[in-house]
């Protein structure tokens, strides 16, 4: 095809404004990457001129090792916040723990208001037979043995006066009585003897075989051991024996004391049919480099039902004493009980005594061998 003049004009004018269009662009785009390595050099000084006043604040600052972490004294901003999240995690388990002893310490001061209530009276003079609680929660079970049997021991001095005033101390001395009283039998043994030994021997034997002396057969009895004070229960035969016995070491005497819990929480009240009140002092004391002198005093009450209904039967009574009635009109029972309960006691002695001896020496061998 032929081209005149006029199309070769038309046709270099569209080069020529593509050409301009091309030359345009480049144009801008040069000025735009001069641009931005403008502002990068500008961001560059910025950095530098900040930079420079940093390092001059930090020659200035006290903290200036702290900046500093390769001169293995300072501390990154990541391990400072990392010891205030920590310490905010400890403080938040510390809040939680006190939140929990203080609920725990509440509950406490409850349950031990429940117990002086229940074991300090009122309303009449304080009687060897009025009722001792322990409550089942363990802290307050613990604080009500120690106050119970601290209460008796500071009582030692003045229970023990019933022994006469002439007595020797190296002599053997036994009384027993039984009186009526609030409609019941009382008996009190009140003894002095002489054993060989030490003042810490028996403080071991008591801390640690008492149960033996106390029981007959002691493979079925429950013992509770917290502080300076031992918890002895067994409920067969109907009867409830609860003894609590605290331990109390003087520079010249040990004393053991030990009475009835009448009240227990932790022992439900339908498996048992009767108890007795009971409390015993026993002191000893060195007579001589090889033997002690110990003095006893108990007293002891008639059985009565747990559910209020009074004492039990006479004659339950005197076969639970290893004595009988089955020859003593019913109208002579109660007078009859309690003369033939003494006279038991005194022909009971000599043995007492023997089987007391034996134990002990047979409990200080096993200690000695263990």
């Amino acid at each position: 095809m032929d081209t005149g003049p006029d199309d070769g004009n038309a046709m270099l004018e569209i080069v020529d404004k593509v050409l301009l269009r091309r030359q345009y662009f480049r144009d801008k785009k040069r000025a735009h990457r001069r641009k931005v390595a403008e502002a990068c050099e500008a961001e560059e000084e910025e950095i530098s001129r900040l930079q420079a006043i940093v390092d001059e604040l930090e020659r200035h600052s006290p903290t200036k090792a702290a900046a500093n972490p390769s001169d293995g004294t300072s501390l990154s901003w990541s391990v400072v916040a990392g010891v205030f999240r920590a310490n905010s995690s400890m403080s938040l388990a510390s809040r939680r723990a006190l939140h929990t002893q203080t609920t725990a310490h509440s509950v406490l001061a409850q349950t031990m208001e429940q117990f002086v209530l229940r074991n300090l009276s009122h309303t009449s003079p304080a009687s060897w037979k009025q009722p001792a609680t322990l409550m089942v929660h363990p802290e307050a079970r613990k604080l009500g043995k120690e106050w119970l049997t601290q209460r008796m021991y500071n009582h030692t001095d003045a229970a023990l006066r019933c022994f006469p005033d002439d007595l020797s101390a190296d002599a053997d001395f036994a009384h027993f009585d039984a009186d009526v009283s609030d409609g019941g039998i009382t008996i009190c043994r009140v003894r002095q003897d002489i054993w060989p030994g030490s003042v810490d021997d028996f403080r071991t034997f008591f801390s640690h075989y008492a149960h033996f002396l106390l029981f007959r057969d002691p493979s079925n009895v429950v013992v509770e051991h917290s502080s300076n004070t031992m918890l002895y229960r067994r409920t067969e035969d109907g009867s409830l024996v609860n003894f609590l016995q605290g331990t109390f070491v003087e520079a010249d005497r040990v004393v053991v004391v030990i009475r009835q819990i009448e009240a227990d929480e932790a022992i439900a009240p339908a498996s048992y049919r009767q108890q007795h009140h009971y409390m015993t002092w026993v002191e000893i004391r060195p007579l001589s480099p090889t033997h002690v002198t110990s003095r006893l005093l108990t007293v002891k009450s008639q059985h009565f039902f747990a559910d209020g209904g009074g004492f039990i039967p006479l004659d339950e009574q005197a076969a639970l004493w290893g004595v009988t009635l089955v020859d003593v009109p019913e109208r002579d029972k109660m007078d009859a009980l309690r003369r033939r309960v003494v006279r038991q006691e005194y022909a009971d002695l000599a043995e007492g005594r023997q089987k007391f001896r034996d134990l002990f020496l047979h409990a200080k061998q096993q200690t000695q061998l263990s």
